[in-house]
């Protein structure tokens, strides 16, 4: 009787299996044939694979890049590591309230860092006492390196996303905003505010109102009194507003101008100058402002920051090769952090940290190996499980179509690239099966909303 069940059973499951990969195939079946497409679903319960195609096939992930950059971090670095900006001085005393000596502002990456954190910093620098700095305030960008652009670290690079300088002082994601109005007359200068509000950044402004579409232009440079902007052209008369963004291109002198200024403003004379520099190894700490790694991989996964990627990838091969930090000792760390699990294959090639490059390429079978491995880590799975986004709920998978099956069951990273479009993650399915799923697809025709449409359709399948 027992065998007669057995038997049953194990015939009840085939079954099941086979049908559920005959409805995949149905949907698979209805991509276009010049879409090049990777499949991979794995139950990490019975750890045996339920669905493959083209599992070895190199493919752009997009931003399931993300996956593998803050996985490395949780697993370099691990959960409770701070990623900070601190403020040092050389000074041997400051009992008195007079640092007899430099002032320095060190980043180590903290790209969340914004104006509400310096005016904390300053907050308890006064509450230390400190009343006069007779030294300069340094700005110190050393834990990175000083290649601040995607395209001179990727070379070549084809990609059609610009982001901020990635450095290790970073303060507003290395940006300032320019609100131009053209409320006046034809002919006139536009007239302009910033943000945050400087008095080092001085405006030579030469573009007008006009009557027909134009746009503004900026150029900007640093000279030793602070920041020269430039803006020519125009714009259309009108009563609303326009505000531009405006990237710093030497964030560590930007970093130490703004808190001189901070400092002034707040009744701490400064006697020095604003510069940039490396701290001493002989240094005392005043006072940090921090953020979890686990905190940090949240907004990373579940919005899908690209920024906040890149600036973690450096921040990965400065921990790794504790050196500063730059994209060769990351894409190192990387490669090493899971090469004892037999996870990466040859087809691996890692050059960012966001995905946004195309020079990446990874395999769905990579994918789900490294996410097999982080479920069967305990210490891992939970801050790595809790930092992706939840169909239906919130991120950038708040808004998908998603059925009532899936509403809340799947925990994942989405990807997009002009021409493609991933899905990876986990998904509990009925009986508490967890489906570990990659979605990787490179396509020509009927754009992203149609493959999208595959990667939920698939998920609904999987959660019947």
């Amino acid at each position: 009787m027992k065998y007669t069940l057995l038997i049953l059973y194990i015939s009840v499951s085939l079954f099941a299996q086979s049908s559920l990969r005959n409805r995949i195939d149905e949907i698979v079946n209805t991509i276009p044939s010049s879409t090049k497409s990777s499949i991979f679903i794995y139950n990490a319960i019975t750890q045996k694979s339920v669905y493959e195609k083209k599992i070895s096939e190199p493919m752009i992930p997009a931003s399931n890049t993300k996956l593998f950059t803050t996985a490395a971090a949780l697993k370099l670095m691990k959960s409770d590591y701070k990623v900070s900006t601190k403020i040092f001085t050389d000074a041997i005393d400051i009992k008195s309230g007079i640092i007899d000596g430099n002032l320095f502002i060190k980043g180590f990456g903290q790209s969340t860092f914004e104006l509400s954190d310096l005016d904390s910093l300053i907050k308890n620098l006064i509450n230390l006492g400190i009343k006069n700095i007779e030294g300069n305030i340094v700005g110190d960008d050393s834990y990175f390196d000083d290649i601040y652009t995607r395209d001179d670290w990727i070379v070549n690079e084809r990609a059609n996303v610009r982001l901020p300088p990635v450095s290790a002082t970073i303060i507003n994601k290395n940006q300032f905003v320019v609100t131009l109005y053209s409320r006046g007359k034809v002919g006139d200068k536009l007239r302009y505010s910033i943000y945050p509000k400087c008095n080092f950044i001085k405006v030579n402004m030469q573009a007008k109102v006009t009557t027909y579409r134009s746009y503004p232009r900026f150029s900007t440079s640093f000279n030793k009194n602070g920041i020269a902007v430039k803006i020519k052209g125009g714009l259309r008369k009108r009563r609303s507003s326009r505000k531009y963004v405006v990237n710093i291109t030497n964030p560590p002198l930007y970093f130490a101008l703004l808190l001189k200024e901070k400092l002034l403003q707040n009744g701490i004379k400064v006697r020095g100058k604003a510069i940039t520099g490396s701290t001493p190894s002989l240094v005392t700490e005043l006072t940090t402002s921090d953020i979890k790694l686990s905190e940090l991989i949240k907004l990373i996964n579940k919005e899908s920051n690209n920024y906040l990627a890149e600036c973690l990838f450096k921040n990965v091969g400065a921990y790794y090769s504790n050196e500063s930090g730059n994209s060769f000792y990351a894409t190192q760390a990387i490669l090493s952090a899971f090469e004892d699990g037999n996870i990466l294959d040859n087809e691996t090639v890692v050059v960012d940290g966001s995905g946004i490059s195309r020079f990446n390429t990874v395999t769905t079978g990579s994918i789900v190996r490294l996410l097999n491995y982080i479920y069967k880590d305990e210490k891992l799975f939970k801050d790595f499980y809790h930092s992706l986004a939840i169909s239906g709920v919130d991120g950038t998978l708040e808004n998908r179509r998603i059925n009532n099956f899936v509403l809340g069951n799947f925990h994942g990273k989405t990807g997009t690239l002009n021409g493609v479009s991933s899905l990876s993650g986990y998904l509990t399915g009925k009986n508490n099966n967890i489906f570990i799923v990659s979605i990787i697809q490179e396509y020509k025709r009927k754009g992203s909303y149609f493959h999208k449409n595959i990667e939920d359709k698939i998920l609904l399948e999987l959660s019947k």
